[in-house]
């Protein structure tokens, strides 16, 4: 005789056994029309701060030789972009880091040996001017802007 124990096939099944076992059922739901499955591309998760922080950047950069108007313009096109004091303030942040590090970086590839196309103002001051001017700026433009119910959009319905 044998020292195993004979197990009676009942017995034997386990959960692995019950999962191939082809006697199981599922059903699969179908999904109502207006449910999506989420995309394979990258989705940001907040749109709004980006694309203000994209204006306020664009037009930060493009008029970065008007030091304190630079960023009070762009800041105001942005904040009001952004709609909502809190955002209008993150971008304007991100834009005040932003902004500065790219001329820095790109001084790098000039034939100057400093930043002498500041306006007379060194690059600190310029810094300071800019970080000033686009905090102001993003304040005003989100205070600019009206709010939903200020321009009775809440009533309408649009389809």
């Amino acid at each position: 005789m044998s020292d195993t124990t004979v197990i009676p096939p009942e017995e034997e099944r386990t959960l692995i056994h019950n999962a191939m076992d082809p006697s199981w059922h599922v059903d699969y739901a179908t999904l109502p029309p207006d449910v999506t499955l989420k995309p394979d591309g990258i989705v940001l998760k907040r749109p709004i701060l980006v694309g203000s922080v994209a204006v306020m950047v664009f037009f930060s950069f493009i008029l970065f030789f008007v030091p304190f108007f630079s960023g009070l313009f762009g800041g105001m096109l942005g904040g009001y972009h952004a709609g909502r004091m809190k955002r209008a303030l993150a971008a304007g942040v991100v834009t005040s880091v932003m902004v500065p590090a790219l001329i820095a970086g790109l001084s790098f590839f000039s034939e100057q040996p400093g930043l002498l196309f500041l306006m007379g103002l060194t690059f600190r001051e310029w810094i300071i001017a800019h970080v000033l001017g686009t905090l102001i700026g993003a304040a005003s433009g989100a205070f600019m802007r009206p709010r939903i119910t200020d321009r009775e959009l809440w009533e309408h319905r649009y389809a």
